[in-house]
């Protein structure tokens, strides 16, 4: 019997029961695959080390190319992708420094310091390494020198109160040497080892400040200075061969010898410096507290700044230094060295010495040398020794140390040219002869070669080669040892008015506007540089390894070019206002003379004060 209200019986229920779904597929098979995975990594794991325990690599290897071949090339990225995770490695960060610097040396110094030391900090301290720097340095072929580089690091290292001393006293010393006579000089030039100590310490410092200009020029000559000189007599005459006009009397190394005359210039100036004791002065620069300290090299800087001079060099970045008026005549020649005493002749019959700031800003006159009645037209210089050729037919060989003419050497016509070694002097002249000399025998004579049919204008000295050039339009390689003509070169068109030699390569420049560049040991002309100038090339000069040559016209330019490619580098107009007589340079500077009366410096280290002391 049914219940009422019983819902069961109307034949419906309301009441829907709720049921749990059944496990999805998808989500049951991702369960079993993870876990087969999981085991199949563990088993896989168990068999890399049972492997690894009893196989050998090969077969492990073996093993790994196996299952790669069988692998899915999506799978196979993703497997690449992991080894090269696992096989990059920093060697900058597990190798020792000193293999990582010597692997760093392989690259271009450009890209070290562009490029590695912007990697990582750890790439940065490598690549700042000086040691890594100093090999780059030297795999260049560069030198520093090391007397330099210690001047130049003990100056930087002087304070300025130091300074202020060094200048007080500087000054003293100079006023005591040009106003004191010779008595009361002598106790104090007594100890003359400790002045020449003095002037190694100290003086050659001032050339290194960096705005050129030394605290006082006259220092380094006043300690220099071992003995009195004569005093200043009024009837010296300026004119009179042999005479030596002193515009820095605290300039040169020594002042005396009969026959001759020192004539002061003194200053302008209404109030001299009271002259001092002069003893008490060295005494007192003894006793200065000078701090003189030892740093190393900063071999980046070195190369950086050695860089940008040969990119100065190549685009012609320079500053222009010229200096009116140097003779009241023209200047016939040139000579400047790593002292920084630039010598010059001129059509006034003088030679002039000067010095020159280590940065070219500044070129004081020491000393005029009068000792020839005609013009200065050749000469060359050495640390005693300084020898001129003039067109008076005589060949003076001066002491630098007493300033007085030691030989005086003849032609029969005007000297054109000569040249020095330790051996041999080699004399050129109008009168068509060479002319050599023993150095090592006081200059005695020991042999002419004759040979050239008109006037020898240059000749460049190597050892025992020796190379002359003429206006008969040869060049001619001399052996002095056998004396003999080895070649004969006879390429130009016109007269050879110029050459350079280093032993291995001429180059020459000529009337007929060419620079050529001969193989001296074949004598093979191996470039030819036509109308290189627009007149006679007057002066050449060259260096292999700056890959330069340097030339001065008749046409009033400098060029620059390229040794071995013959190409113009660049081209100086206004240097010079007249006629370019002769040039020298260095790895820093060309120093040039001309008919216009004045020497000019084309400086391409103006800015780059440790480009300076490369050898």
């Amino acid at each position: 019997m049914a219940v009422m209200g019983d819902p069961s019986d109307e034949g419906f229920d309301d009441c829907f029961p709720l049921r749990t779904p059944p496990p999805s597929a998808s989500k049951s098979k991702a369960a079993k695959s993870s876990t087969a995975l999981a085991a199949e990594s563990q088993a896989m794991e168990s068999l890399a080390q049972a492997l690894q325990k009893s196989a050998t690599p090969q077969a492990c290897t073996h093993l790994a190319l196996a299952l790669l071949a069988r692998v899915p090339a999506a799978m196979l990225r993703l497997a690449m992708q992991e080894l090269d995770r696992r096989l990059r490695r920093d060697f900058v960060d597990v190798l020792p420094m000193d293999i990582s610097l010597r692997i760093l040396e392989f690259l271009p110094a450009v890209d070290v310091a562009r490029n590695v030391a912007l990697v990582s900090r750890q790439w940065h301290a490598v690549a700042t390494q000086q040691h890594l720097w100093q090999r780059h340095f030297r795999a260049q072929g560069w030198r520093l020198d090391d007397e330099r580089w210690k001047m130049y690091c003990s100056f930087s290292c002087i304070s300025d109160t130091d300074r202020a001393l060094l200048h007080r006293s500087a000054t003293q010393i100079a006023s005591a040497f040009t106003t004191a006579s010779p008595g009361t000089l002598a106790p104090a030039i007594a100890s003359r080892r400790s002045m020449y100590a003095l002037h190694r310490e100290f003086a050659s410092l001032y050339a290194l400040e960096a705005d050129g200009s030394p605290l006082m020029g006259s220092l380094a000559a006043a300690l220099a200075l071992p003995m009195p000189w004569r005093t200043p007599s009024p009837k010296s005459s300026s004119s009179s061969p042999q005479t030596c006009i002193i515009r820095d009397p605290a300039s040169l190394s020594r002042f005396s010898g009969p026959n001759r005359h020192v004539r002061f210039c003194m200053s302008s100036s209404s109030h001299p410096p009271q002259p001092q004791p002069l003893a008490r002065n060295v005494q007192h620069l003894h006793s200065l507290p000078v701090r003189r300290q030892s740093k190393p090299v900063d071999w980046r800087g070195v190369y950086a700044e050695h860089h940008q001079l040969l990119a100065n060099w190549r685009e012609g970045r320079c500053r222009v230094d010229r200096w009116e008026s140097a003779h009241p005549e023209s200047i016939y020649c040139v000579q400047f060295g790593r002292d920084n005493r630039v010598y010059t002749g001129s059509r006034d019959h003088t030679v002039r010495l000067w010095h020159l700031s280590e940065t070219g800003s500044q070129i004081t006159q020491l000393a005029t040398l009068a000792g020839h009645t005609g013009s200065v037209l050749t000469l060359q210089a050495d640390d005693t020794t300084l020898v001129t050729g003039s067109s008076d037919a005589t060949v003076c060989v001066w002491d630098l140390a007493t300033c007085t003419v030691r030989r005086r050497l003849q032609h029969a016509d005007a000297v054109l040219s000569l040249r020095f070694s330790d051996k041999w002097l080699v004399t050129a002249s109008k009168d068509r002869m060479l002319h050599v000399w023993r150095r090592d025998c006081d200059y005695a004579h020991a042999f002419a070669l004759p040979g050239h049919a008109v006037a020898i204008n240059a000749i460049s000295l190597h050892g025992d080669m020796l190379v002359s050039a003429s206006g008969d339009r040869t060049i001619k390689l001399w052996d002095l040892a056998s004396r003999t003509c080895v070649h004969t070169l006879d390429e130009h068109t016109r007269g050879v008015a110029t050459l350079d030699f280093d032993g291995v390569h001429i180059v020459s420049g000529s009337s007929d506007r060419s620079i050529r560049i001969w193989n001296a040991l074949t004598g093979v002309c191996e470039r030819t540089i036509a109308n290189a100038h627009a007149d006679l090339v007057r002066t050449v000069a060259f260096s292999r390894a700056m890959d330069v040559v340097v030339s001065g016209s008749y046409d009033e330019t400098i060029k620059v070019w390229s040794f071995s490619t013959g190409a113009l580098i660049h081209k100086f107009r206004n240097v010079h206002t007249s006629r370019v007589f002769k040039l020298m340079f260095d790895r820093t500077r060309i120093v040039s003379c001309s008919h216009d009366r004045s020497v000019s410096i084309i400086d391409f280290a103006a800015d780059l004060p440790r480009a300076r002391l490369l050898l």
